[in-house]
């Protein structure tokens, strides 16, 4: 099935296109989950934390469908105190 993914905050940089903005068209086998793109998307390991499928809020063992629209952000942290 195909997924489309964009990458958020440090995981842009593992985006192999000039233009980190453009969604990665992405192929995996059915009954795939957020999580498993990951590897195929060379993220470092254990660093997936928070996952958006088609604007929703997701975890990273949320199944995936053909189509879907995933963003994918490694931690955050900061903000004011």
């Amino acid at each position: 099935m195909k997924v489309f993914v964009k990458l958020y905050a440090a995981f842009r940089q593992h985006h192999p296109g000039p233009n980190r903005s453009i969604p990665l068209e992405v192929q995996l086998p059915e009954g795939a989950v957020a999580a498993d793109l990951a590897p195929v998307l060379s993220l470092p390991a254990g660093l997936l934390k928070s996952v958006f499928i088609n604007n929703a809020a997701a975890t990273p063992d949320t199944p995936l469908c053909e189509g879907d629209q995933v963003g994918l952000f490694p931690p955050v942290v900061g903000g004011q105190r």
